[in-house]
């Protein structure tokens, strides 16, 4: 089953991917599209919120890693919001936590 991606813009003008299912191996070309397509708006600030992902394996962690990279590039501010204590660990395990940034709320 594939993953569905949200979007909107909060109110600070963050742009906002709400990835919707597993972030695995399918996930990872349309993250990437999402991503790309945001980054060329040039926001100041993308943010993914994981509040519907109930599972993370090693590929939807290197589409996270790719994605800030890309943000990065480009000069973009690149964090993840909502995410749950079973991910949170995988993060911390991973070290994805210490490379981006993990903020409770998608604006601000």
């Amino acid at each position: 089953m594939g993953i569905r991606l949200e979007r909107r813009t909060d109110p600070d003008g963050s742009l906002v991917i709400v990835p919707i299912g597993d972030l695995d191996r399918d996930c990872v070309e349309p993250l990437a599209a999402a991503v790309q397509a945001d980054l060329g708006r040039s926001p100041a600030r993308l943010v993914v919120e994981l509040t519907q992902v109930p599972f993370c394996d090693s590929s939807g962690i290197v589409a996270l890693f790719d994605a800030h990279d890309e943000a990065e590039r480009e000069g973009v501010t690149f964090v993840l919001t909502g995410v749950s204590g079973h991910l949170r660990d995988l993060f911390r395990i991973s070290a994805l936590d210490q490379v981006i940034r993990v903020v409770e709320e998608s604006h601000g």
